[in-house]
Protein backbone atom coordinates (compact mmCIF):
# COMPACT_ATOMS: atom_id res chain seq x y z
CA UNK A 1 0.00 0.00 0.00
CA UNK A 2 1.47 3.35 -1.00
CA UNK A 3 1.44 6.54 1.04
CA UNK A 4 -1.53 7.99 -0.89
CA UNK A 5 -3.68 4.88 -0.26
CA UNK A 6 -2.84 4.91 3.45
CA UNK A 7 -3.85 8.58 3.68
CA UNK A 8 -7.20 7.94 1.95
CA UNK A 9 -7.78 4.89 4.15
CA UNK A 10 -7.13 6.98 7.27
CA UNK A 11 -9.48 9.73 6.09
CA UNK A 12 -12.18 7.15 5.33
CA UNK A 13 -11.86 5.55 8.77
CA UNK A 14 -12.00 8.96 10.46
CA UNK A 15 -15.13 9.94 8.49
CA UNK A 16 -16.78 6.61 9.24
CA UNK A 17 -16.01 6.97 12.95
CA UNK A 18 -17.44 10.52 13.02
CA UNK A 19 -20.58 9.42 11.15
CA UNK A 20 -21.26 6.57 13.59
CA UNK A 21 -20.56 8.86 16.56
CA UNK A 22 -22.98 11.50 15.25
CA UNK A 23 -25.71 8.88 14.65
CA UNK A 24 -25.31 7.66 18.22
CA UNK A 25 -25.49 11.22 19.52
CA UNK A 26 -28.67 11.87 17.52
CA UNK A 27 -30.30 8.68 18.70
CA UNK A 28 -30.26 6.86 15.37
CA UNK A 29 -28.54 3.75 16.70
CA UNK A 30 -29.09 4.14 20.42
CA UNK A 31 -32.17 4.01 22.60
CA UNK A 32 -35.14 5.63 20.82
CA UNK A 33 -37.33 5.85 23.94
CA UNK A 34 -38.25 9.50 24.23
CA UNK A 35 -40.12 11.39 26.95
CA UNK A 36 -41.72 14.73 26.14
CA UNK A 37 -43.26 16.65 29.01
CA UNK A 38 -44.26 20.16 29.94
CA UNK A 39 -46.97 22.57 30.91
CA UNK A 40 -49.49 24.70 29.04
CA UNK A 41 -50.28 28.18 30.39
CA UNK A 42 -52.62 30.97 29.38
CA UNK A 43 -51.61 34.62 28.96
CA UNK A 44 -51.85 35.09 32.77
CA UNK A 45 -49.49 32.17 33.49
CA UNK A 46 -52.42 30.04 34.70
CA UNK A 47 -52.36 26.33 33.76
CA UNK A 48 -54.81 25.21 31.06
CA UNK A 49 -56.42 21.77 31.10
CA UNK A 50 -57.79 19.70 28.19
CA UNK A 51 -55.37 20.99 25.56
CA UNK A 52 -54.09 18.44 23.05
CA UNK A 53 -50.31 18.06 22.62
CA UNK A 54 -49.01 16.32 19.51
CA UNK A 55 -45.59 14.75 18.90
CA UNK A 56 -44.68 14.38 15.22
CA UNK A 57 -41.79 12.57 13.58
CA UNK A 58 -39.77 14.49 11.01
CA UNK A 59 -38.04 13.04 7.98
CA UNK A 60 -37.02 14.37 4.58
CA UNK A 61 -40.35 13.73 2.87
CA UNK A 62 -42.65 15.08 5.56
CA UNK A 63 -44.06 15.20 9.04
CA UNK A 64 -45.98 12.27 10.57
CA UNK A 65 -48.11 12.23 13.74
CA UNK A 66 -46.67 9.82 16.31
CA UNK A 67 -48.42 10.30 19.65
CA UNK A 68 -50.70 12.75 21.43
CA UNK A 69 -52.22 13.43 24.84
CA UNK A 70 -54.20 16.12 26.65
CA UNK A 71 -53.10 18.34 29.52
CA UNK A 72 -54.44 17.54 32.99
CA UNK A 73 -56.14 19.95 35.43
CA UNK A 74 -52.72 21.44 36.30
CA UNK A 75 -51.82 22.05 32.65
CA UNK A 76 -49.24 19.24 32.77
CA UNK A 77 -48.67 16.55 30.16
CA UNK A 78 -46.19 13.76 29.51
CA UNK A 79 -45.76 11.50 26.50
CA UNK A 80 -43.53 8.44 26.49
CA UNK A 81 -42.87 6.98 23.05
CA UNK A 82 -40.48 4.82 21.10
CA UNK A 83 -39.55 6.92 18.06
CA UNK A 84 -39.26 4.74 14.93
CA UNK A 85 -35.80 4.68 13.34
CA UNK A 86 -37.08 6.25 10.12
CA UNK A 87 -37.44 9.61 11.91
CA UNK A 88 -34.37 11.76 12.46
CA UNK A 89 -36.08 14.31 14.68
CA UNK A 90 -39.32 15.10 16.47
CA UNK A 91 -41.55 18.13 16.83
CA UNK A 92 -43.97 18.95 19.65
CA UNK A 93 -46.93 21.26 19.11
CA UNK A 94 -50.43 22.28 20.12
CA UNK A 95 -52.46 21.38 17.02
CA UNK A 96 -55.36 23.50 15.83
CA UNK A 97 -58.46 21.60 14.80
CA UNK A 98 -61.65 19.84 15.77
CA UNK A 99 -59.83 17.28 17.93
CA UNK A 100 -58.58 20.15 20.13
CA UNK A 101 -61.91 21.95 20.80
CA UNK A 102 -60.94 24.04 23.85
CA UNK A 103 -57.89 25.40 22.06
CA UNK A 104 -59.81 26.11 18.85
CA UNK A 105 -62.66 27.82 20.70
CA UNK A 106 -60.68 30.00 23.13
CA UNK A 107 -57.18 30.56 21.75
CA UNK A 108 -55.59 31.75 18.53
CA UNK A 109 -51.93 30.77 18.94
CA UNK A 110 -49.66 28.55 21.03
CA UNK A 111 -46.18 29.90 21.61
CA UNK A 112 -43.38 27.56 22.64
CA UNK A 113 -41.91 29.13 25.79
CA UNK A 114 -38.63 27.26 26.17
CA UNK A 115 -37.76 26.20 22.64
CA UNK A 116 -35.29 23.36 22.61
CA UNK A 117 -32.17 24.05 20.55
CA UNK A 118 -31.42 20.35 20.23
CA UNK A 119 -34.34 17.95 20.09
CA UNK A 120 -32.69 14.68 20.91
CA UNK A 121 -34.44 11.41 20.35
CA UNK A 122 -33.88 9.06 23.27
CA UNK A 123 -33.86 11.87 25.84
CA UNK A 124 -36.33 13.50 28.23
CA UNK A 125 -37.09 17.06 27.16
CA UNK A 126 -39.40 19.77 28.44
CA UNK A 127 -41.71 21.70 26.09
CA UNK A 128 -43.85 24.45 27.69
CA UNK A 129 -46.47 26.42 25.78
CA UNK A 130 -48.24 29.74 26.36
CA UNK A 131 -51.64 30.18 24.72
CA UNK A 132 -52.78 33.54 23.37
CA UNK A 133 -56.51 34.28 23.61
CA UNK A 134 -58.71 35.07 20.61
Amino acid sequence: MNKHSRTLSGIFKTCLFLAVLSMLACGHLGDRTTVVYGKVYDQNQQPVDSIKILVSGLKLNGVYDLESTYTDENGDYEILLEVPRKFGNISVMVPYGLDNPKYEKMYRHAKLINEQNIRMIGKKTEWNFQLEPK
